[in-house]
């Protein structure tokens, strides 16, 4: 029930700014879910769509689909059997990327913005030289801010 909740209430805090300055039509809000905006206002879908079970969301044809049928990140399904509820880096895509998991549920991967890295001590993106390796430079010469 608290996953439930938990993703009821992400999907209404993601939905709320979503679409603003968007035309018409379906965006990715992270691998597992995506918006489809109409007249700037959002209503955020969640992957697996029913009858399909663990589908990730396909940014070509705008529906969830098989992860072996999405490029990576969002191709990489994730085991979170026994994993620590937390989000974990992107090693292979440089941590530009995290995936999420809870309650041994895979929630799927997001992206950073631009510019930035995962930091998974702080559990948000953030700059290379404020990220530990093997994400970021902090403590190979430069000073964390």
């Amino acid at each position: 029930m608290l996953t439930g909740l938990l993703f009821t209430l992400l999907a209404y805090v993601a939905s709320a700014d979503q679409c603003i300055g968007k035309s018409n039509g379906v965006y990715e809000v992270g691998c597992r879910s995506y918006v489809v905006c109409h007249n700037q206002r959002g209503v955020i879908h969640n992957c697996p769509d029913p009858p399909a079970t663990n589908t990730v969301f396909n940014s070509r044809t705008k529906t969830c689909d098989q992860p072996s049928n999405v490029p990576a990140p969002c191709g990489e399904w994730r085991d979170c059997t026994g994993k620590t509820d937390k989000r974990y880096p992107d090693l292979f895509n440089n941590c530009k990327s995290y995936y999420t998991c809870h309650g041994g549920v895979y929630f799927g991967h997001n992206f950073c913005s631009p510019g930035v890295v995962f930091d998974e001590s702080m559990q948000n993106c953030n700059w290379p030289q404020n990220v530990a390796p093997p994400c970021g430079t902090w403590g190979t010469g430069r000073r964390r801010r």
